[in-house]
């Protein structure tokens, strides 16, 4: 398709708190991928530091761009979780932009139900879920892969060099995500008379403390641990279980009855086929280390992508209400696991780093908006094939 080339990003404005906070991983999958394509992109404040040596940013203000002169606007979740308004006169009447929300907020709150997210073009919401219903103009996203985390992972070692581990180093082991809970529960007794478990986790006093990491330690809030890296490179496999069972009915994620019944799933240590809150940054390393990225079974607990990965081809899918069956297939077939580690890191790559994602927005728009006004296409464009 043709397209034009500004786009206008509204990026977190709050002063006087710390950097990691205003982290948003999102616009930066977003902006790094418009920038390899060319694509002009503005925003109303400075963000995401290239490097320490400069004052350079991803995102550059200027005075002389408003959301007016482009043909998108994009915001996040930020704006309501920091408790902003929404930027003035974002929905004006004689607006010629598309709006689109981007939102990774971790609970599917009442928020969804307010008028203005209905007068938004598109909402692009991760921890989708195809068995629920969130409104006419949400559609499934992810976390993704940002240049920074391809750079920490850029070359990984032979399959046969790795170390026969399986990392379980999640921060909130046992006192978290139910599904987490359950998952590993479960699983972690059997597999480990295959594979040796490494529960290493790193300390957050252990941080970078110069240079380049300790830029992106900053910029992300504490999520950037060059170690971790290396053992995932290292490990044969990582598990990246998470979320919370919730029910089909109601199926608006927002009701109050939803999020009843799921508080009471949760208390009661029970299960269900529907998951929220599934997504994360660990799922997203984990296949672009070439690790064995071990997740519940998309398919059965309706989890949705933009672009679906396959069961024991790109990941390992476990259905909870058999783990046996995992465990045996790995016993019967091992070298599956190299097979697994090698597609998965090729399938992350290729359909979720920055140009494909920014791409796929693009493309999105460009399906769904059949009102999009022609003066849109005034702009210089550019061609645009997903």
């Amino acid at each position: 398709m043709k397209f034009p080339l500004k786009i206008y990003f509204y990026c977190d404005p709050r002063e006087n708190v710390s950097i990691g906070a205003k982290f948003q991983h999102l616009l930066v999958c977003l902006g790094e991928g418009f920038h390899e394509l060319g694509i002009s992109f503005f925003s109303n404040v400075n963000y995401w530091q290239n490097s320490l040596e400069t004052s350079e940013y991803l995102f550059q203000s200027d005075d002389h761009i408003t959301p007016d002169d482009c043909s998108i606007v994009i915001l996040t979740n930020k704006w309501y979780s920091a408790n902003q308004p929404l930027p003035k006169n974002l929905f004006h009447s004689q607006r010629q932009y598309i709006t689109v929300y981007l939102d990774d907020q971790d609970d599917d709150k009442i928020y969804t139900r307010r008028p203005e997210f209905r007068q938004f073009d598109l909402i692009l919401r991760t921890h989708f879920n195809s068995k629920l219903n969130y409104g006419y103009n949400f559609y499934p996203w992810v976390f993704g892969l940002s240049n920074r985390i391809l750079q920490e992972l850029n070359t990984v070692p032979n399959f046969i060099d790795r170390k026969r581990d399986i990392l379980v180093n999640f921060r909130h082991w046992k006192s978290g995500h139910p599904v987490r809970n359950i998952s590993c529960s479960q699983l972690i007794p059997q597999i480990e008379n295959i594979l040796s478990i490494n529960n290493f986790v790193d300390n957050p006093n252990h941080h970078p403390q110069e240079g380049y990491h300790y830029l992106q330690w900053l910029q992300t809030g504490g999520r950037h641990y060059p170690n971790y890296y290396q053992r995932l490179q290292e490990s044969v496999a990582c598990t990246c279980f998470g979320g919370f069972f919730v029910p089909t009915w109601p199926n608006n994620p927002g009701n109050i009855v939803n999020r009843g019944i799921k508080q009471l799933l949760a208390q009661l240590k029970l299960q269900s086929n529907t998951i929220l809150q599934w997504d994360s940054w660990r799922f997203w390393e984990s296949l672009a280390a070439g690790c064995v990225t071990f997740h519940v079974d998309f398919e059965k607990y309706g989890i949705a992508l933009p672009v679906m990965p396959e069961n024991w081809r790109h990941y390992i899918g476990v259905d909870l209400d058999n783990v046996e069956a995992t465990i045996d297939r790995i016993a019967e077939n091992p070298e599956i696991l190299e097979y697994i580690s090698q597609e998965g890191r090729t399938w992350a790559i290729k359909h979720y780093s920055p140009v494909p994602t920014a791409l796929r927005l693009l493309e999105i728009i460009s399906q769904t908006q059949t009102n999009i006004p022609n003066s849109l296409f005034s702009h210089p464009t550019i061609n645009v094939k997903y």
